[in-house]
């Protein structure tokens, strides 16, 4: 183990507050910023460079968070150099206060193509209800109304803070130099489109976002916009892709603390996986709906709408993946749809 992650493992003792931060060897920082709900926080790095520092990720477009930021600028003498931000995927609690924190300083942010095409939510007249329609008829469930304000998009630009104004593009293993390592971008699907993963072989740290998280399984949806795509088996395959990291490597996540043993908790997330597909191919033995599967995962009345999306989407996406092999088959359509183990 090298010394800055030697550092950084003493660090993971006793983790920042929300809207506090801790230095590690003078050449990283580890912010933490709120989240509501029982998730609480998001994990935020600065990277220092030659010339300045790269922040890693933002935290959402909120009051408490923009709060936060404005106290952090008074005591964290680093944010006025911070040369560049770097996103790892779209969702609001990583890119939300990107652009209003990269206009203040007139500086990129830089993003994956994939993710800053998924960022772009606003559809034309109609479109929305078109395709979720379709969506819904292929793969058997009634949308409820309360899911039209998520889908459509209408929540996450409410709390994203808009548009970056410079926009530079992540791509697969491309550098950035830092005094914590040379960090190589990796990108991967699943949990979101083109999330971007940092690892340094030098000093053995990963930066990596929602894609491998300490105790917890990152959301794996199918949504209307990738329909036709198959998200747990791209995540399933960045398992194995950063499973193979070295053994000593020490993750830095967006959400709990810094960990080793990657390669057991990539395996242990697959086996997550692999245990809720076997539950549905026998659920669907004698054939089933889809949110009839979906209630064989999870407690649906007991969560609010947002939940209860995520919890159907995330059904679908382990179906697809059974579909897709031959496992489970789709008789019908709409509401009545039944999924059928093969």
């Amino acid at each position: 183990m090298t010394d800055l992650a030697d550092l950084i493992a003493r660090a993971a003792e006793s983790p920042p507050e929300s809207g506090d931060f801790r230095e590690v060897g003078g050449v990283l920082v580890w912010i933490r910023l709120p989240i509501p709900g029982p998730l609480n926080h998001i994990n935020v790095w600065l990277l220092e460079t030659a010339g300045g520092w790269v922040l890693v990720d933002t935290g959402m477009a909120i009051p408490e968070v923009e709060e936060a930021w404005r106290q952090l600028e008074s005591r964290l003498p680093a944010l006025g150099r911070v040369e560049r931000i770097l996103v790892t995927h779209h969702h609001p609690d990583h890119f939300g206060m990107a652009a209003r924190l990269a206009a203040a300083r007139g500086i990129e942010v830089s993003i994956s193509e994939a993710a800053a095409a998924a960022s772009r939510l606003d559809h034309e007249p109609g479109h929305f209800t078109r395709v979720l329609a379709d969506f819904a008829d292929r793969l058997g469930f009634e949308p409820e109304p309360e899911f039209g304000e998520f889908l459509s998009g209408r929540r996450y630009r409410s709390i994203i803070s808009g548009a970056p104004p410079r926009l530079g593009t992540l791509v697969q293993d491309q550098e950035i130099a830092s005094r914590a390592g040379t960090f190589r971008v990796s990108l991967h699907d699943g949990h979101a489109p083109g999330h971007a993963c940092l690892h340094a072989a030098d000093t053995g740290l990963l930066v990596s976002g929602d894609q491998v998280l300490p105790h917890i399984s990152p959301n794996i949806s199918l949504y209307p916009e990738i329909a036709d795509e198959d998200p747990l088996g791209d995540y399933l395959d960045s398992l194995d892709q950063l499973g193979a990291l070295p053994a000593a490597t020490v993750v830095l996540p967006a959400h709990g603390r810094p960990f080793t043993g990657l390669k057991t908790r990539t395996d242990a997330l697959r086996a997550e996986h692999e245990q809720r597909l076997g539950r549905i191919v026998e659920a669907c033995r004698p054939g089933a709906r889809t949110g009839e599967v979906a209630a064989t995962l999870f407690r649906l009345p007991r969560l609010d709408a947002l939940n209860r999306l995520l919890a159907t989407a995330e059904t679908l996406a382990h179906l697809r993946y059974l579909e897709r092999r031959g496992r489970v088959s789709a008789v019908g359509h709409g509401p009545e749809l039944r999924w059928v183990s093969a």
